[in-house]
């Protein structure tokens, strides 16, 4: 399931909030507080630690890069403890007046693994839709007067 979003801002604006791991917890929905992140984020192999849900009922979490080239792509693997995880791959392009990012999530373990795509797609499509949102509003660095 991909999701895409044109940002005003350019793609380095961007890489420059993707490639900070403290930020996750800012724009990533469900991920509610950093734990820790290794030095060399995003470097293949790297990893943050988080929790995802609502506290008190929060899990905690590990996400570790699989790939990285830097301001172009970066493809994760979130753990999804206990629902099973899932291979995340952020692109990056040019636009005339920013940076298209594209957004690819495919469960790769556990119970949403073995649902259809399209019901997997429901559930998933507004996340990841309002993920991108607060990846924009991070890198567009808006106003009150600009919104």
């Amino acid at each position: 399931m991909t999701v895409r979003r044109d940002i005003h801002a350019s793609r380095q604006a961007v890489w420059d909030v993707m490639a900070d791991g403290w930020t996750y917890s800012q724009w990533v929905v469900g991920n509610s507080r950093m734990r820790a992140v290794d030095p060399d984020w995003p470097a293949p192999g790297a990893k943050i630690c988080h929790s995802v849900g609502v506290w008190p009922m929060l899990l905690d979490d590990v996400t570790v890069v699989e790939h990285c080239e830097p301001l172009e792509e970066l493809v994760l693997h979130a753990k999804g403890r206990p629902f099973g995880g899932a291979r995340i791959t952020l692109r990056l392009s040019d636009i005339p007046d920013g940076c298209r990012v594209e957004m690819t999530e495919c469960p790769v373990s556990g119970p949403a693994s073995v649902l259809p795509d399209r019901l997997s797609d429901l559930a998933v499509w507004p996340r990841n839709r309002e993920t991108l949102w607060r990846l924009s509003a991070l890198a567009e660095r808006l106003k009150p007067t600009e919104v």
